[in-house]
């Protein structure tokens, strides 16, 4: 099975959803499943962006060598069986443009159809924010591999 998260520049959310998984599946010797994210403005500049959630990550021994951004594109629904999106703004622009319905993470974790947001950065609590945000991707993982293997009608 191939599993793709969609955010938009493919830096941060389905980035840290991607190597949260990855981990997961390395530390569970779990190699039927694969792995990636993609963007849908993933071509975008990206220079001002925060890459603290890269550094959370390596605390966590969570291995980040292999980032890439991807653009998404149609050849991500032949490459990938479930293509889940962080918010509303990704799922609706894939149905817009590709004519596809895609469930939302929240959904396929939890059943709620709302979106993972994330903070300003340059809000004051950001790190904290961001902190959060990389743990919660984490502790999602088991929860999210189980649903979708359970469900398979993502």
């Amino acid at each position: 099975m191939n599993i793709m998260f969609v955010c938009t520049d493919n830096f941060t959310r389905s980035v840290i959803a991607e190597f949260c998984v990855k981990d997961f599946l390395q530390r569970n010797n779990i190699t039927s499943i694969k792995v990636a994210s993609a963007g849908i403005r993933a071509d975008s500049d990206i220079s001002k962006y925060s890459n603290i959630h890269f550094y959370i990550m390596n605390e966590l021994n969570i291995d980040t060598t292999d980032f890439k951004r991807t653009l998404f594109d149609e050849k991500c629904f032949k490459e990938h069986d479930i293509i889940i999106a962080m918010s509303e703004l990704h799922r609706d622009y894939i149905k817009e443009r590709y004519n596809r319905e895609i469930p939302l993470f929240n959904e396929v974790y939890k059943g709620e159809k709302t979106a993972v947001n994330i903070g300003a950065p340059n809000s004051e609590d950001f790190v904290d924010q961001i902190n959060k945000l990389v743990h919660y991707f984490y502790e999602a993982t088991p929860s999210i591999i189980r649903n979708i293997e359970q469900q398979n009608a993502y």
